[in-house]
């Protein structure tokens, strides 16, 4: 059975191959899966952690075609639901001329992750698995949302460790007031939280470390990591914050480094808090020494998928993260 459970979205990215070209002026476009809790499960799945996913597709061509991706990569799909009365939802986006992505849109109408239902959950999958891993997206629309609330309760529960990564994308909330409250309210859901710079201060209005702090805090937290793209990480714990160094690479894009990153955390964690009755107490009973390698090797995650376009294709495996830490033991 799988250790952990991703829930929400996976949908297609339709990415525009000229460089600077708004949505208006593309034309041209390549064709990626995606969805930042099925790129997470890809990430596990690739570190040869066993893993399912959680969520609806549409029972069409695309939807087929993103739950074959999931098979191919030895992920369980039993709570994958094909839906013929939805759409699978499209994400499309651009390169700025600087090379950076940008998501410029998406489709909103009958997508198929926002029909998944509390009835769709397997129990016996919560049972036995260790981790659930969520994101926001699922708590926007109605039923997505009450699946996920019960799905959150299902794994606390079965004493399993919840990862929370927000994963701001304003455009699908009705405003941004709700995005954030809706947010906010859900922190004290999870053990871990992951967010990067830019959401930090959209949550606190502040992007300092004391920020990150308090708000661990606030809602009672056993691990807040906030990203910070080539400078590494920040995490914060009940002990105080530390500062984990990142790597410098050749940046091809960014796309899925962060969940990359995740996959990362929740693969490093799984050996610790597995044997444990109870994931939660196992998470708080970790030293900064542990944990800083476990986010270490995060960021070695995150910069690797930036050195490839496209999210998926871009996922390291094992073999690729022990190599990359060699290079970069050797460099230093």
């Amino acid at each position: 059975m799988a250790d952990v459970l991703c829930l929400g979205e996976i949908l297609v990215d339709w990415v525009c191959t000229t460089v600077g070209a708004e949505l208006d002026k593309a034309q041209m476009f390549t064709k990626a899966a995606g969805g930042a809790p099925a790129n997470t499960a890809v990430g596990l799945a690739r570190q040869g952690i066993s893993t399912a996913f959680i969520g609806r597709t549409s029972d069409d061509a695309f939807g087929r075609w993103l739950r074959s991706i999931l098979e191919d990569e030895g992920i369980n799909v039993d709570a994958a639901i094909l839906d013929p009365a939805a759409q699978t939802r499209m994400a499309y986006v651009v390169t700025t001329a600087t090379g950076d992505r940008k998501l410029a849109e998406f489709s909103r109408i009958a997508c198929a992750d926002t029909k998944l239902q509390p009835n769709d959950l397997k129990q016996h999958l919560f049972a036995q698995a260790c981790v659930l891993h969520f994101g926001s997206i699922s708590l926007i629309e109605s039923p997505a949302a009450e699946a996920t609330k019960k799905a959150v309760e299902l794994a606390r529960a079965s004493k399993m460790l919840v990862s929370y990564d927000p994963n701001v994308r304003i455009s699908l909330w009705p405003s941004k007031e709700t995005c954030k409250q809706t947010i906010l309210n859900t922190l004290n859901w999870a053990d871990i939280v992951k967010i990067n710079e830019d959401e930090l201060e959209f949550l606190t209005g502040s992007r300092e470390y004391s920020a990150a702090d308090a708000l661990r805090a606030e809602h009672n937290l056993p691990m807040l990591i906030i990203t910070l793209d080539s400078r590494g990480a920040y995490f914060v714990t009940n002990e105080g914050g530390k500062h984990v160094q990142g790597f410098q690479v050749e940046l091809v894009e960014a796309t899925g480094a962060g969940d990359g990153f995740n996959s990362g955390v929740i693969a490093g964690l799984l050996p610790l808090i597995k044997p444990a009755p109870d994931r939660r107490e196992a998470l708080l009973a970790l030293d900064h020494q542990k944990l800083s390698d476990i986010v270490r090797t995060a960021n070695a995650i995150g910069a690797i998928t930036c050195t490839k376009a496209g999210a998926i294709p871009a996922l390291p495996t094992k073999e690729e993260i022990e190599t990359f830490h060699q290079k970069m033991a050797v460099k230093n």
